[in-house]
């Protein structure tokens, strides 16, 4: 099953009002179906494409994800790393259990952060701290 993509724009401040500044949005991108070795080129694309475009920062959104396979993992971390060059920051939200288990074999959580409310992962993206 391929992933499909569905992209929000998220103002960075709660009273922010209407910015033409990339810089001043959140990503959250949703990804639904399976992220691995046959889509998950098409998902780097689309990151590094928004990136390009100015924004700096993502919650990646895998709650309609059923599997993730190496070239997936390989690719977030990619993404992680290509988001930090240009001073942003990528959390995961809403990571199933199953893929959850997969992370955690290969130690991911130290390296991107994962979040299970979408408040808290706002918050770290936008102060870069979120409360327990």
């Amino acid at each position: 099953m391929a992933t499909l993509h569905y992209v929000e724009m998220l103002p960075n401040r709660e009273s922010q009002s209407r910015s033409d500044d990339s810089a001043d949005y959140t990503c959250r991108v949703n990804l639904r179906g399976n992220l691995g070795i046959d889509n998950a080129h098409d998902t780097a694309i689309l990151m590094r494409t928004i990136m390009n475009g100015g924004v700096l920062r993502f919650i990646l959104n895998l709650e309609n994800i059923n599997y993730v396979d190496s070239t997936g993992i390989g690719t977030i971390i990619r993404i992680k790393k290509d988001v930090i060059k240009v001073g942003g920051e990528l959390v995961l939200y809403n990571v199933p259990p199953k893929v959850n288990e997969v992370f955690e074999l290969v130690n991911l959580k130290e390296f991107v952060k994962i979040f299970y409310s979408e408040q808290k992962a706002l918050e770290f993206l936008r102060t870069g701290q979120a409360e327990d």
